[in-house]
């Protein structure tokens, strides 16, 4: 089986739209220390401040292109996205396929990450829950793709032994999950390749 368009761009475009809202965040704060730096100038040192300047508006004008590339792109991949759900598809399915990764996202994940252990010194001090951390990391790689005819949902497999036994546990209650979710498709049993768990749906 192979990804298909929407499982293949929208972690990607997840990941840029944050980067892009991070780059705007940080251009505002230079736009705001220019400003800084252009009332506070000191007797004497109009040339240092003048540089400085000259250097942080060059900075905020190559952030402000960067950002608007890391917009560009999912832009378009989403038109892209669109489109072809427009020809083929529908573009309501589209929407239900970005709610349906999130709800799924959030079933998948283990909220209990951290577990006492005890020191030589025989004190308890709390860590990360190494299996959960792996688990959880693993369930940012599920997408769910609806469309008329099928659903997929795809399930990146945890790469430690421990949080691949927890998530074989839970392959009844993902089905379930999934089923009730989609009553109007019929789901086989989960098939694996290589490194990704897929559950795949038929119109009834």
């Amino acid at each position: 089986m192979k990804k298909t368009f929407f499982q293949t761009t929208y972690n990607l475009n997840a990941n840029l739209i944050v980067l892009a809202l991070f780059s705007f965040f940080f251009n505002i704060g230079i736009n705001l220390l220019i400003q800084l730096i252009e009332t506070t100038k000191l007797f004497g040192m109009q040339d240092l401040f003048t540089t400085i300047i000259d250097k942080l508006t060059a900075l905020e004008y190559y952030i402000q292109l960067l950002s608007f590339c890391l917009i560009l792109v999912p832009a378009l991949l989403v038109i892209i996205e669109l489109v072809q759900r427009f020809l083929k598809d529908s573009l309501w399915n589209y929407f239900k396929s970005i709610y349906r990764t999130s709800r799924m996202r959030q079933f998948l994940k283990q909220d209990e990450q951290y577990e006492p252990i005890n020191t030589i010194e025989n004190q308890i001090v709390t860590r990360i829950n190494p299996i959960l951390k792996d688990f959880n990391h693993s369930v940012l790689g599920c997408t769910v793709d609806v469309r008329k005819e099928n659903v997929t949902v795809l399930l990146a497999i945890p790469r430690t032994q421990q949080a691949q036994k927890l998530l074989k546990e839970m392959e009844d209650d993902i089905k379930e999950e999934i089923s009730n979710r989609n009553p109007h498709y019929y789901f086989s049993s989960p098939h694996r390749k290589g490194n990704k768990l897929w559950f795949t749906g038929t119109k009834r």
